[in-house]
């Protein structure tokens, strides 16, 4: 019984579906405050630029962002309908405007042209991507040239310690990711470390 209820919310932190997602991104929300806070605080929102959030959960950071009165273009992909039509809902007035576009998508092949982003960035995402070379490899297609991916993520030494994490969850040193990132032609400006040996911000520029 244990077992299969730390499954069901190791898979429900991958894809929230239902009542465990709606519980889950909340815990995720208050869990994970340093690392929104890492995102908001170094990401460069000017008027104009287009802003990418790759897996946006419930959207707590898109609403954080949205409230800074900034006009950028906030678009938003998901993996999990139950999340899309219901941060759907809550934006439904910034979606008519055209402000925010929130789609259906997994990192690995996305709709977007070319050049479409002046700034993506990801939350504790990487864990569950099919393939974590495609999607950086998506990443660097979409940004413009001089754009910014901010990569949010706990270390693997760390996730090996919560047990939920046993299921569904793909884990990734630090080295790992920075080696991953520069093979997909992005380059590493700076590495935060949120948290000593638990919790980082890789910021990398797309060098076209």
């Amino acid at each position: 019984m244990l077992n299969s209820f730390i499954k069901y919310v190791g898979k429900n932190f991958g894809n929230p579906t239902g009542t465990g997602g709606k519980i889950s991104t909340h815990i995720m929300n208050i869990i994970n405050q340093k690392q929104y806070n890492a995102v908001l605080k170094n990401i460069k929102l000017e008027p104009h630029t287009s802003v990418l959030d790759i897996g946006f959960g419930n959207g707590y950071v898109i609403r954080k962002i949205l409230r800074q009165h900034i006009p950028v273009k906030m678009y938003g992909i998901e993996i999990s309908n139950d999340m899309l039509k219901s941060v759907s809902l809550k934006n439904r007035q910034h979606i008519i405007t055209g402000t925010v576009q929130l789609l259906l998508e997994d990192i690995g092949k996305t709709s977007f042209a070319q050049n479409t982003f002046d700034t993506v960035y990801t939350v504790n995402t990487i864990y569950f991507w099919n393939d974590l070379e495609k999607g950086f490899s998506e990443i660097k297609r979409i940004l413009k040239p001089g754009g910014i991916f901010l990569n949010v993520l706990y270390t693997k030494e760390y996730l090996n310690k919560i047990m939920y994490t046993k299921y569904g969850f793909k884990k990734y040193t630090i080295e790992e990711i920075e080696t991953s990132t520069k093979n997909s032609g992005m380059q590493i400006s700076e590495i935060i470390e949120i948290k000593k040996k638990k919790s980082y911000c890789i910021i990398a520029e797309n060098i076209k």
